[in-house]
């Protein structure tokens, strides 16, 4: 008897199949990546925030050291020319880089050759730099001189002028008042912060040599900004309009660029500003300091600020920026601070 033996074919996927699988793929992709893009950003936000408490505990070291918080110059009188952050290398594992600082000259200040042939100011500290900041380029290709001294950009903080009074350069931008402890129509308070005398300031830093102790912090630690974060390009003080090393001289971003009388994220001064972010056209030159000098980030919302007590907070760009965000700006204002 003969068998009739079935055959099995193999049946191979359609043309219509194929496309419905792509299809659920890339609707898979499309619901998953939002989520990959939140968990990365909450990765790089906790790194900026870590950054930040390092800085605060070296504040409070240094403090306990010499009797004040790093001041952010010396008046340019003698001295080096140098900003706050530096000043805190040896308490942040850099000791090695501020050996070769010499700390009793200007700008000659970081001019002295390291065994490895670099200078100081080359040098890029590792917690210099919030990494949701990819604007900057911190890998040493986009660079800065002066005089023999060639460095990357570094630098995503800046030291509280706090509600300084912070005129533009054209006198038409100055949409933005701030109040300080001695603030009023008749006496506004030293522009830009520039007074070595800390009863004259709001903040906790300016680039003059105010040496400025937890005594001096009257409204206290947990209602007073210190530092927070900063996007340089959007300042005339940055290495893209001539100043050099954000991180490192007295006149850069980094050091005593930024107030509370800015609100938060205000992008207008910011080259790579939207048409939607940009709320007032006439005055999106950086030398609008009333504008320029301001607290901003890559963050969506708003920024970390790190706080006279050593916290850190992230406040939200829709705080009340009259009277909370201001009063968080003064360290002996009086002013009642709001819910933050």
């Amino acid at each position: 008897m003969l068998r009739i033996r079935s055959r099995k074919w193999s049946r191979a996927f359609t043309l219509i199949e194929l496309l419905v699988v792509i299809a659920i793929i890339a609707v898979l992709v499309a619901m998953l990546l939002p989520a990959v893009q939140q968990a990365r950003e909450a990765a790089r936000r906790s790194q900026c925030k870590n950054n930040l408490k390092q800085y605060g505990l070296a504040m409070h070291s240094y403090h306990e050291m010499h009797g004040m918080f790093a001041i952010g110059g010396n008046n340019w009188v003698g001295g080096p020319n140098l900003g706050w952050q530096p000043r805190l290398l040896p308490l942040m594992d850099q000791q090695a880089v501020y050996n070769f600082l010499n700390m009793s000259s200007g700008d000659a200040s970081w001019n002295n050759t390291m065994p490895n042939g670099q200078y100081p100011m080359s040098v890029k500290p590792p917690y210099a730099q919030c990494p949701s900041d990819n604007r900057i380029n911190f890998d040493g290709n986009e660079q800065w001189t002066w005089g023999n001294t060639v460095g990357p950009i570094a630098g995503s903080y800046c030291g509280s002028l706090g509600s300084q009074y912070t005129p533009s350069n054209n006198s038409s931008c100055n949409q933005w008042v701030g109040f300080s402890q001695i603030g009023s129509a008749a006496d506004p308070g030293p522009q830009h912060g520039n007074d070595p005398n800390p009863s004259r300031l709001s903040g906790m830093i300016t680039r003059v040599g105010a040496a400025i102790s937890i005594r001096d912090v009257t409204d206290g630690g947990s209602n007073t900004i210190h530092v927070g974060e900063i996007l340089p390009q959007c300042n005339d003080h940055s290495n893209a309009q001539g100043e050099n090393g954000s991180f490192w001289r007295m006149n850069s971003a980094g050091n005593a660029h930024a107030s509370t009388t800015v609100p938060i994220n205000t992008f207008n001064t910011c080259g790579f500003a939207t048409p939607t972010q940009i709320t007032n056209p006439a005055c999106t030159g950086t030398s609008n300091w009333n504008w320029s000098w301001g607290f901003r980030s890559m963050h969506s919302g708003g920024a970390q600020f790190l706080f006279v007590d050593g916290s850190v907070h992230f406040l939200n760009q829709s705080i009340n920026h009259a009277q909370t965000y201001q009063a968080l700006g003064g360290k002996a204002d009086n002013k009642s601070v709001g819910d933050f």
